[in-house]
C-alpha cells in the first residue's frame, strides 16, 4: 500500500480534542459517527506455506495470513461480521472461536471486546456474529482471536486507523507484523509449555520467512521461502508501522545504515523522537516510524531479531530468523549485502520497552497525583507467580469441551502433573467457563465475591466523585519464594490506555526508583522486566469488564491474567441494547452445540 500524504496536528485537531477529553487520551468522534465500514471474513482452517515448511490446519482469516486489513478513519463504525467454519467440513477439529480488536477503548461497549467467557460465548461452528467498534482512536493495531491458542495457529490481521500524525510522510509502507511462527500446532503443544518455554521454529514478517529445509527429510514439506520486501524512494519520508503479534518473543528492529524516529507508541502520538537506530518491541506493542529515504539505489536489510526475553534457553535458530528487504529500486531482486550498524556495546543488556525520554506524548493527560507517595500508597499490589503443584494427578477433561467446575467463590484451578506449572497475578490462575460470560453475571451491585474465583476479578472504583479518578497498579513479578524468575511479561490492558509511573528490574524501591508523574508515556501494553515491577494508572471512566493479562500467548493460557470490573453503577446501559440480544442468541446457539456435538474441542487452559 502506497498511500501519498502528509499530514501534522493542527490546530483543529486540538479542538476535537479538547471537546472529548474527558474520554482520556486522543480520542474523539470527528463527524463521521454514521459513516460505517463493513467487513465479513470467514475463519477456515487450511495449509500454508509461510516460511516454506508446510503448517497444516493452520487457522485462517479469509483463507490468508496474515488476514485482511481493516482500514477506517478516526471516527468511523466498524461493522465486522465473522462467519465461523473450524470444523464444517468432514474430518476437521470442531472450534468455536471470537475476536478482539487489539487496543481499542471501546467505550461503554465492552459486549464487543471480543473474549469468550468475559464478554461473550465463542461463535459455535457453522455461525456467524457481527461485532460494532467504534473508532475512537488512531493509529495501527491488529485484531486477533481471544479464544485459547488460536491467534498463534493464524487468526490475525492488521489495522489501520487513520488520523492526525505528529511528523510529515510522503509515502505509508503500511502495517508491518512481526511473529513468531511455530510449525506444529500450539494446542498440541500446550502440554509441553506446562513445563518448558516453547521456542518457535522460525519468525516471519508479514507472513513470510525462509526456514532451512536442509534438516527436512519428509519429501514436500518444505520448500524455498521468501522475504518480505518494500521500496524506498530517495528524498521521501516513510511511514512503516510495526505489530508485534507474536506468541512469545519481543523483537529488536532496525534497517541497515538508516535511523528511525518514532511517532506513535501503541495508540499515542508522540512527539517525534531523536533519531534512534533500533526499536525493541514487545508482543502487543506497535510503533509507527518515520525513515527518511537516504540513498538514491541499494538493498538493506530490515532487521527483526527475537531476543528470547522469556529466557526459555534455547532459541530460534538464526538462519531461520526472517528479515525484510528495502529496495531502492524495484526491479532489483538480490539479497542486500548491507551490515548491521548495531554495536553490541551499544545495546541494552536486558529486555525492556524504549526509553521513555523518546516516546513522550503529544498531548497530555492531566494526572491528579501530585506527589508519588500518594501514587504508591493508593496502588493495589498484585505479584505475578508461578503455581507448581506437587504430585497431583491432571484431572480428567470433562466430556462435551466443558472445564473444571465453576463454583462461587471456590479455587477451580485444574490439577496437575508433576513439574507442570500456571501462572497467577491475582492469588489464584484464571480460568473461565466459556458458556457463562462475566458480563451476564453483572448488574449494579456487582461485586467481586459473586464471580468464581477463578474469574480472578477485581473492582477498580475512582477514590472520589470525579469519573476521571485513577486507579493504580503496582504489579510485581517472580520473587515468590522458591520458584523460578527471570521472565520478562508484556502486560496489556483492555478498555483502556495506562500511564506508566515506574518500570524497571529488581526489587522497587520507592526511595531510590526513577519515576514519571509529568506526561508519562500511555499505552495499552508495557513490559514488567525480568523480576521487576511495572506501576501503572488508569482513569476508572470505562464501565464494564475488562482483561487485564500477559500478552505472551503460553502465559495467558497457563492464568496470567485479571478481570477488572468498574463502574457497576452504570451497567444498566449494558444490558438494553440489541448487541446484548445478538449476544444471548450467540450464547444460546454456543450451548446447544456443545450440548449436541460429538466431537466439540475441550478447553483446558484459562481460555483466554
Amino acid at each position: 500500500m502506497e498511500i501519498q500524504r502528509s499530514t501534522i496536528f493542527a490546530s483543529t485537531m486540538k479542538h476535537r480534542y479538547t471537546q472529548a477529553n474527558k474520554l482520556g487520551s486522543q480520542t474523539a468522534s470527528i463527524g463521521l459517527k454514521n459513516a460505517a465500514s463493513q467487513i465479513t471474513v470467514e475463519i477456515t482452517y487450511g495449509d500454508i506455506w509461510p516460511d516454506g515448511y508446510r503448517k497444516e490446519n493452520a487457522m485462517l482469516v479469509n483463507g490468508k495470513y496474515p488476514g485482511e486489513l481493516i482500514e477506517a478513519y478516526w471516527g468511523q463504525n466498524i461493522e465486522f461480521t465473522v462467519i465461523n467454519k473450524l470444523g464444517v467440513n468432514p474430518g476437521e477439529i470442531r472450534n468455536g472461536t471470537a475476536i478482539h480488536p487489539h487496543g481499542l477503548k471501546l467505550w461503554g461497549n465492552p459486549q464487543n471486546d471480543g473474549v469468550p467467557g468475559i464478554t461473550q460465548c465463542p461463535i459455535p461452528p457453522g455461525s456467524s456474529y457481527t461485532y460494532t467498534w467504534d473508532i475512537h482512536q488512531y493509529g495501527t493495531t491488529w485484531y486477533h482471536s481471544h479464544l485459547s491458542l488460536q491467534y498463534p495457529n493464524g487468526i490475525v490481521g492488521p489495522m489501520i486507523l487513520h488520523g492526525p500524525k505528529s511528523g510529515n510522510y510522503d509515502i505509508d509502507i503500511g502495517a508491518i507484523l512481526l511473529t513468531d511462527w511455530y510449525h506444529e500446532n500450539p494446542f498440541s503443544l500446550y502440554s509441553e509449555a506446562l513445563k518448558r518455554a516453547q521456542v518457535a521454529d522460525s519468525t516471519l514478517i508479514n507472513g513470510k520467512g525462509k526456514f532451512d529445509c536442509s534438516s527436512v527429510t519428509e519429501k514436500g514439506r518444505c520448500r524455498e521461502g521468501s522475504y518480505w520486501e518494500t521500496a524506498f524512494e530517495s528524498g521521501k519520508w516513510h511511514l512503516l508501522r510495526f505489530v508485534n503479534t507474536a506468541t512469545s518473543e519481543t523483537f529488536r528492529v532496525s534497517i541497515d545504515n538508516h535511523n528511525m524516529t518514532i511517532i506513535t507508541a501503541d495508540f499515542t502520538s508522540v512527539r517525534p523522537s531523536k533519531p534512534v537506530k533500533f526499536i525493541d518491541i514487545a508482543i502487543g506493542q506497535r510503533y509507527e516510524i518515520l525513515v527518511y529515504g537516504t540513498y538514491s539505489a541499494g538493498d538493506f536489510w530490515l532487521r527483526s531479531e527475537p531476543l528470547n526475553c522469556s529466557k526459555g534457553g534455547k532459541q530460534i535458530k538464526k538462519e531461520n530468523v526472517a528479515r525484510g528487504i528495502i529496495r531502492y529500486n524495484r526491479s532489483s531482486g538480490e539479497d542486500p549485502t548491507s551490515k548491521t550498524h548495531l554495536r553490541s556495546a551499544d545495546l541494552p543488556k536486558n529486555c525492556q520497552d524504549v526509553e521513555m525520554e523518546n516516546i513522550v506524548p503529544v498531548l497530555s493527560r492531566d494526572n491528579h497525583y501530585v506527589e508519588f507517595e500518594e501514587v504508591y500508597n493508593a496502588s493495589r499490589k498484585l505479584q505475578v507467580s508461578l503455581v507448581i503443584p506437587k504430585n497431583e494427578a491432571r484431572a480428567a477433561r470433562l466430556e462435551l469441551g466443558k472445564q473444571m467446575p465453576l463454583r462461587n467463590n471456590t479455587s477451580s484451578e485444574p490439577l496437575l502433573d508433576s513439574g507442570e506449572r500456571l501462572w497467577q497475578i491475582y492469588g489464584i490462575p484464571m480460568r473461565l467457563d466459556w458458556s457463562n460470560p462475566a458480563l451476564d453475571m453483572l448488574n449494579e451491585d456487582s461485586k467481586p465475591t459473586d464471580f468464581p474465583e477463578s474469574y480472578t476479578v477485581i473492582e477498580a472504583r475512582p477514590d472520589g466523585g470525579d469519573s476521571m479518578n485513577n486507579v493504580v497498579f503496582h504489579i510485581s513479578g517472580n520473587a515468590a519464594p522458591g520458584t523460578p524468575g527471570g521472565t520478562m511479561h508484556p502486560i496489556h490492558i483492555h478498555g483502556h490506555d495506562f500511564i506508566i509511573l515506574a518500570q524497571g528490574s529488581g526489587k522497587f524501591d520507592e526511595e531510590n526508583t526513577s519515576r514519571t508523574l509529568f506526561n508519562p508515556v500511555r499505552r495499552d501494553v508495557a513490559t514488567m522486566p525480568p523480576d521487576g515491577y511495572l506501576i501503572i494508572s488508569f482513569p476508572v471512566d470505562n464501565n464494564g469488564m475488562w482483561l487485564l493479562h500477559c500478552h505472551l500467548a503460553w502465559h495467558a493460557s497457563q492464568g496470567l491474567a485479571l478481570m477488572i470490573l468498574e463502574r457497576t453503577e452504570d451497567f444498566q446501559g449494558l444490558t438494553s441494547t440489541q448487541t446484548q440480544k445478538l449476544r444471548g442468541e450467540n450464547c444460546q446457539r454456543w450451548k446447544v452445540y456443545v450440548s449436541t456435538s460429538p466431537t466439540p474441542n475441550p478447553m483446558d487452559d484459562s481460555g483466554i
